[in-house]
């Protein structure tokens, strides 16, 4: 599932940019903003693949340049290069900047075709997925809180009312009252997998997958896990 996130200041192409990008043959998720403050939260709260920026979000403040800016303070804080950036605006003058500083992959002037701004849109989101920046998680137990990396995450499995997450270094946490649905939310990663009604694996970790048998065998002498009956599709497409 992608994430696109799209910062534009005027209602009406708002809604028609995430109506455009909802008609592409992509499974995704748009999250629409008006406002720099709540699209910076958004962006440090998931993963986007993809940034849609309007570079002038106040009209009425000559020279503005918030989008810009925008993304100029997400480069700092781990987006970097990696993830694309697409500007929509109508000053010409502005390509050179965006390109050469921000390493934006185009730019699109405004009235657009929509044609044009859909083939941007699918080129960005057809080239292999990006390695995931790394995520601590945080949880407490017993007044006490626990740093967690999601990329040592092995699996987690939920199990007497508790979450109990595997790490690479052998470690397992246990977290009281923590739900499978909760918890897939907090990792926000598509190598996370739920496997059964009450398992969790990380793809990274995987040896080999027994469809058949419903076996996934994990690395380096991690274990196994089952997969549920209903979830044997679901392992499957996600190893093609």
């Amino acid at each position: 599932m992608k994430k696109i996130l799209i910062l534009e200041d005027n209602p009406a192409m708002l809604a028609h940019m995430a109506a455009l990008v909802g008609e592409l043959d992509v499974k995704s998720t748009v999250f629409s903003y008006d406002n720099v403050k709540d699209a910076y939260q958004c962006a440090m709260e998931h993963e986007i693949d993809l940034f849609l920026i309007d570079i002038m979000l106040d009209m009425g403040c000559p020279g503005d340049s918030s989008g810009l800016k925008f993304v100029d303070n997400i480069r700092r804080v781990g987006y970097y290069g990696l993830t694309p950036v697409i500007f929509v605006t109508s000053l010409q003058d502005e390509k050179l900047y965006t390109y050469e500083k921000l390493h934006c992959y185009s730019f699109i002037e405004k009235p657009f075709e929509p044609g044009r701004f859909k083939q941007l849109v699918g080129e960005c989101l057809s080239v292999p997925e990006r390695r995931k920046k790394g995520k601590t998680l945080y949880f407490r137990k017993e007044g006490i809180i626990f740093a967690v990396e999601r990329e040592d995450i092995v699996y987690a499995e939920c199990a007497n009312h508790a979450m109990n997450i595997y790490t690479q270094n052998g470690d397992m946490l246990s977290v009281p009252y923590l739900t499978l649905k909760s918890f897939l939310e907090q990792l926000d990663s598509s190598d996370m997998i739920q496997c059964s009604r009450n398992t969790i694996i990380n793809k990274v970790f995987v040896h080999n997958v027994d469809i058949p048998n419903r076996i996934i065998q994990l690395k380096d002498g991690s274990g196994r896990v089952e997969i549920g009956e209903k979830y044997k599709k679901d392992i499957r497409d996600a190893f093609q």
